[in-house]
């Protein structure tokens, strides 16, 4: 067996016996709550007793389709196979009991709000605040208390300190495992994107060495250079540009929500006599994507990443209609001395040939 089959295979298997225990939780009346950003403190909802998963998955053309039956085409892709995955009960997303509605952008929003009102889910709106000041960070930790407090009282719970501190200490704990891994340039592309969405599901008790232990035992991958992988989310089976990227011997930097954004922290405030305040600060704080105002940010960690990591070149995979990452593409190409490729591209089968078309352009400038 390869490296990448060892880690993705053990990471497929664990997935499906997560998604079996998910289910099994449903049935004991344990509510599955739904998020699809990183910014949002899941040691929240496991200290309400509930069973948190970050939903970044189901990208199909089929999925895609039948959003666009709900919502208008011109609809960011992962909103629409959203829509589309809930309206059908598709896979992880026909579990999900209620939603915990970020508004991360207005397709997201709208999305949302779709959620809610045309297919009858139940939907905690939450604004995320662009703005990175103390004010906002305030402003949004005050929001998750005030759904902890709604949680509280609509399903006859209590917040448990301690079961919130120990879902948020084994998640540090997975996370730190995978933000060595990514780092390193020594795991492959595929493997990194298994071992990610399985902790965006997974609960985090002994992730930490499961993790471990799939990294000992595979073999290194051995790569010719390293890509700096930046902007949208990810989807678990969006891997076109991975599969290639990886066929050709190179390893891949996920500077990403669905990657590093995800596991490593930024500065938090630290608030000792609220734990749902300092969850949430904590999360909030978490690098931010080009969303945030100001985004400079964004640029000096990409630079700095560039200076530590010496990457051959630059991606910025933007979903299709996605504003915040595609109207920084020339900032990104200006800004950086490597070679940049920026495109957009959605979850149809016709845009593989497309995308792959780019890629190989993109490896003769690097070349």
């Amino acid at each position: 067996m390869t490296g990448s089959t060892i880690i993705r295979t053990a990471c497929d298997s664990r997935l499906t016996a997560e998604m079996d225990s998910i289910q099994s939780d449903r049935t004991a009346g344990i509510k599955i709550v739904g998020h699809t950003c990183h910014a949002f403190p899941a040691a929240v909802i496991a200290g309400l007793g509930m069973r948190p998963i970050r939903v970044i998955c189901g990208a199909s053309s089929d999925a895609e389709s039948d959003g666009e039956r709900i919502v208008r085409p011109d609809i960011c892709p992962l909103v629409k196979t959203l829509l589309g995955n809930v309206s059908k009960k598709r896979g992880p997303h026909g579990k999900i009991d209620i939603w915990i509605g970020l508004f991360t952008c207005d397709a997201m929003r709208r999305g949302m709000d779709t959620l809610a009102g045309t297919l009858g889910q139940n939907v905690h709106p939450v604004q995320l605040p662009a703005t990175r000041t103390r004010s906002s960070a305030d402003y949004y930790a005050d929001q998750i208390q005030r759904i902890a407090a709604e949680l509280e009282i609509r399903h006859a719970v209590r917040f448990d300190p301690a079961r919130a501190a120990t879902w948020q200490r084994d998640s540090d704990a997975a996370a730190g495992v995978l933000a060595r891994a990514a780092r390193s340039g020594r795991v492959s592309p595929l493997d990194l994107h298994s071992m990610f969405h399985l902790f965006f599901v997974a609960r985090p008790q002994g992730l930490a060495g499961f993790f471990e232990d799939l990294l000992a035992k595979s073999p290194v991958f051995e790569s010719r250079k390293t890509i700096l992988l930046t902007g949208s989310p990810l989807a678990y089976e969006d891997t076109v540009l991975l599969e290639d990227l990886e066929a050709r011997g190179y390893a891949v930097l996920p500077l990403n929500c669905t990657g590093l954004s995800a596991v490593e922290n930024g500065t938090p405030h630290e608030t000792q006599d609220d734990l749902v305040k300092n969850l949430t600060l904590r999360s909030f704080h978490q690098p931010p994507c080009a969303r945030s105002r100001p985004n400079r940010a964004v640029y000096d960690r990409i630079a700095e990443t560039i200076k530590d990591s010496k990457p051959a070149g630059l991606v910025v995979k933007c979903l299709k209609f996605c504003d915040h990452w595609y109207a920084e593409r020339e900032r990104m190409r200006k800004n950086f001395d490597l070679p940049v490729l920026v495109f957009d591209s959605d979850y149809a089968e016709g845009g593989r040939e497309r995308l792959l078309s780019r890629i190989d352009a993109f490896v003769e400038m690097m070349e």
